[in-house]
């Protein structure tokens, strides 16, 4: 549903391919568990179609029906020269029958394997660009594509959905591999484990299990381990091809297009699909009343402690529902939150937080706490019923309802303000019944009493309606029966929502244009600014700012305090509390993001124009004055303490600590030097606010900062108010940068036990000399791209989880210095621990061939277009511009350094990356870091 409020763990059976390394109106009746044989929708005869049906128009978005009953939304924003399509379907784990969970996740992996005339799905995915995934929740399932907006590319994207929605050619062999033993049912067992290994994931699974007796709300939507591992390829196809169906789906294009000629193609390659014959009945399993507290332990290695209180609550498109939701965000909000002064201020957990699963049927809200690993639990269940429970006796108040309001209308501005997520998280809304229900639920949140807060939070939150204990005889039993879902077809039939919200220009961001359009300044002091003013969706602006200071020898032995120092400026200043702070920048309706390390600060801000002023001010103070309050310190200890503690058992955690100490080039005490999670757990025992408020007296000035603003505000007042306030403020201590150190370590592996995990990580890693101005470094970053750096779509991932089946994620990466020869390439994958031999022999045998064999042009070309479509998306983001401006004034490089770099990237002929690959990819160098189960696998 709307918001952030809101939280979610949906499947992700495609990892999305980002270049950084893994619903519509309801029909006439709700998906059903029903098992009729149903006919596969035939391609009607080659003929003009019925034209499409407008249905509804709700601020921008437009609603049309084709023929079929398929609905399409169109929501254009020409603001940027992205697009985006989104296909739902109305089927999730709520339609599984028994021995068959997973089903729903397991057929949306199997849609990312080809289709007839489409064999390789991946291949048009990464030929986009951008980004792609597809996800499986209790009521739906969806699949987008963003990408450079052109009408070549969108009519791929529309081809290839339309093409997997009826003809996706998966077999046996595709779920089991030629051996039996593979394939992507192995790929998903692998997903399975590694949600088995996280404590988090867990624990809230068991409640929901617990909470449902009989609805499917109750199950797992990755399913049973057994149904994943024996699933029926007959069974899995007959659910496909009742679900998969134009009728039961809903599309949303979103971005820049032509909306009268996309429609017509969306009616012209859509609409000549047949609507099936079969008809899809409603779920008819209804949840009985809880009577009674109920309770669940989970014991397993690894992890911290953690209290999770749920409570049955209504559908998701009832009122009840936003109430309920409004009053989790009272209780859990920090500092403000009853439940974060309850626990977190009094030392009895170090985080509160809500979880909320927005569904059709009647759902489930969840409070939790995460404890300290010597924390008393039953002192801190008593505190989190006690206020969850308590608020009859103690009701909520005016000011907690208008924080909440105003942090809600914070984050309706910033979803409204970016399309491409709009049209994604639109699939929750089109879940719970409709897509207009969004728009519904938040102006039902930006209304509510606090009677109907009140009200609804009583009604639900209560002893019998809760799932944390164990059963208690009651003469009386106080119970609560959640409401039918509401008639949402008469709720929205004549909605119109509200003012369509204001459009931004249509920005080239090519660095040539970047560079013409952007202006620099230098502030009295030395800061360098950048500013690129430009009209954005919303009026919308984004800002980063990053101070430089210290040097090798001034932050020597500092330990945990520069990190400290930075965590703590946002809790509180010299004249504003953690609290105040916090409200204003909601009040601004600001994103803010103000944090430190050992040798940097950095202030990262999206905030409408007329906000733009003040929240570079407030900014400023949590910069220059902070307070460094003790009892903040305190929590801040803690929280970080169990974050620490939750790593010490995790095969991912101790690998990479273990590379990390590996390659770690400096000695200890330098402020480079890699510390240890035991070490760190030891520096937070010793850090006091007097050091801390030492460190930001000798260090924090802006005399070495860059300054850098992309989108909506006025330039000369932006650098006039940014030399006011930054202009003038230096460092106490001189700043040198410090150079990062190469390595030489020789070629080795370690293993390291972990036990009880299920899932086990396989690191590969090398270092060498090379800068990302050396001529060898477009050529080895387009060799990585088809070893490993292409998502899904390389080398290492087409044969560890493609082929194989071993892994759900695995690739490579390469990190090149701009200012010193210093490179880190790594390679990695999850899998469980018994196929640990071969799958690194399935490795080094990939790494073999290319250095023998080479790649093929084929390859380069592929990996060259993927590289360059990311690069173009990647910038379209006034974030991503900030960032990229902030780092060229640093670097004291042209921003048309990038565009040199794509030329070179075009330029590069095959026997360069082969020659580049074989100049700096070593194996006998390797260094290897295993962490997992090993020992119990081998014992079975």
């Amino acid at each position: 549903m709307p918001f952030s409020r809101r939280f979610v763990l949906p499947l992700c059976g495609a990892l999305a391919f980002a270049l950084v390394a893994g619903d519509a109106p309801k029909p006439s009746a709700p998906p059903a568990k029903v098992a009729p044989k149903a006919k596969t929708a035939k391609t009607a005869a080659s003929q003009p179609q019925p034209a499409p049906v407008q249905v509804a128009s709700v601020e921008g978005i437009t609603e049309y029906r084709l023929a079929n009953g398929m609905r399409v939304l169109l929501y254009p924003d020409a603001s940027k020269p992205t697009a985006t399509t989104n296909i739902t379907y109305m089927v999730g784990s709520r339609m599984e029958h028994y021995g068959e969970t997973g089903m729903a996740h397991l057929l949306e992996h199997m849609l990312f394997k080809g289709t007839k005339d489409r064999p390789d799905i991946w291949k048009i995915l990464n030929e986009l660009g951008g980004d792609a995934n597809g996800t499986t929740w209790m009521d739906r399932t969806n699949y987008y594509v963003s990408f450079p907006a052109s009408e070549e590319n969108l009519k791929k994207a529309l081809d290839m959905e339309a093409d997997r929605m009826l003809n996706s050619t998966f077999t046996a062999e595709t779920l089991w591999g030629k051996d039996g033993k593979s394939g992507e049912m192995t790929v998903v067992r692998n997903e399975f484990e590694s949600g088995e290994n996280n404590p988090f994931r867990t624990t809230i699974l068991r409640v929901q299990s617990v909470a449902f007796d009989w609805h499917n709300y109750g199950k797992t939507t990755i399913g049973a381990r057994s149904d994943i591992e024996h699933v029926n390829v007959d069974h899995l196809r007959a659910f496909y091809q009742k679900y998969y169906q134009p009728d039961n789906a809903i599309l949303v294009v979103a971005g820049k297009f032509d909306e009268p000629r996309t429609l017509a193609y969306i009616n012209a390659t859509f609409g000549k699909l047949a609507k099936p014959a079969r008809t899809l009945e409603p779920t008819y399993t209804v949840e009985p009343t809880q009577d009674g507290e109920r309770f669940v332990t989970i014991r397993r290695v690894g992890g911290v402690p953690l209290l999770v209180a749920g409570y049955h609550t209504a559908p998701g498109a009832h009122p009840d529902r936003t109430a309920t939701d409004m009053a989790a965000s009272i209780l859990t909000d920090a500092p403000s939150g009853r439940l974060y002064k309850a626990l977190v201020e009094t030392k009895l957990a170090a985080q509160v937080f809500p979880v909320s699963f927005s569904t059709f049927e009647p759902g489930i809200q969840m409070f939790g706490a995460v404890l300290p690993k010597d924390g008393d639990a039953e002192k801190a269940k008593e505190a989190l019923l006690r206020e969850i429970e308590g608020l009859k006796d103690k009701p909520l108040t005016q000011a907690e309802l208008d924080r909440a309001r105003t942090q809600a209308q914070k984050g309706i501005d910033q979803a409204l303000s970016d399309t491409k997520n709009m049209a994604i998280s639109l699939s929750e809304a089109m879940a719970v019944g409709d897509w207009r229900t969004w728009f519904l639920d938040r102006d039902r949140m930006l209304s509510l009493t606090l009677e109907q807060v009140q009200t609804a939070a009583t009604a639900y939150f209560k002893p019998s309606n809760r799932t944390l204990a164990q059963y208690v005889p009651t003469e009386k039993p106080d119970r609560t029966t959640a409401p039918a879902v509401p008639d949402i077809a008469a709720e929205v039939k004549d909605y119109k929502g509200k003012q369509v919200i204001a459009q931004g220009e249509a920005f080239d961001a090519s660095p040539a244009n970047v560079d013409q359009r952007t202006l620099r300044f230098t502030a009295p002091n030395g800061l360098k600014g950048a500013l690129l003013p430009k009209k954005t969706k919303g009026g919308m602006a984004s800002i980063q700012l990053t101070l430089h200071f210290g040097d090798e020898a001034s932050l020597q032995n500092k330990a945990a305090l520069p990190g400290l120092a930075g965590a703590m400026l946002m809790r509180g200043t010299l004249k504003h509390s953690r609290q105040e702070i916090a409200d204003a920048f909601d009040k601004m309706k600001a994103e803010v993001m103000i944090s430190g390390g050992a040798t940097s600060a950095n202030a990262s801000i999206t905030v409408p124009r007329e906000h733009l002023a003040e929240a570079l001010k407030l900014a400023a103070e949590v910069l220059r004055e902070p307070a460094f309050p003790a009892s903040e310190l305190d929590t801040l200890l803690k929280q970080q303490a169990t974050g620490i503690e939750a790593q010490r058992q995790e095969p991912q955690a101790r690998a990479m600590e273990l590379t990390r100490e590996i390659f770690d080039a400096f000695p200890a005490g330098h402020p480079m030097a890699y510390r240890s999670l035991g070490t760190q757990l030891e520096d937070l025992k010793a850090a006091k606010v007097e050091g801390l408020k030492a460190f930001h007296t000798a260090f924090y000035g802006a005399d070495h900062a860059t300054f850098a603003a992309s989108g909506d505000f006025d330039p000369k007042e932006v650098q006039s108010l940014v030399t006011e306030l930054f202009g003038s403020w230096k460092a106490a201590t001189p700043y040198t940068r410090i150079p990062a150190r190469l390595k030489e370590v020789p070629g080795q592996v370690k293993v390291l036990e972990t036990p009880d995990k299920q899932m086990a990580i396989f690191l590969a890693s090398e270092r060498w000399a090379m800068k990302d101005t050396d001529a060898d470094y477009p050529a080895f970053l387009m060799a990585n791209m088809v070893l490993g750096g292409a998502p899904l779509k390389n080398r290492i991932a087409e044969r560890l989880r493609q082929k194989e089946g071993f892994s759900y994620g695995a690739g490579a990466f390469v990190n090149v210095s701009s200012q010193d020869p210093f490179t880190v390439w790594q390679a990695y994958a999850i899998y469980a621990p018994q196929n640990a031999a071969k799958l690194e022999a399935a490795f080094h045998e990939e790494v073999q061939k290319a250095l023998k064999d080479g790649f093929t042009q084929e390859e380069l070309d592929f990996a060259r277009k993927t590289w360059l479509q990311g690069e173009e998306t990647q910038r379209q983001d006034d974030k991503e511009i900030a960032g990229w401006l902030s780092g060229s004034l640093y670097l004291d490089r042209p921003i048309l350094f990038q565009a040199d770099l794509e030329a070179k990237v075009k330029a590069l002929k095959l026997d360069e990356i082969n020659a580049a690959l074989k100049k700096y990819l070593d194996p006998s160098r390797l260094v290897i870091v295993k962490a997992g189960d090993f020992a119990k696998s081998e014992k079975k």
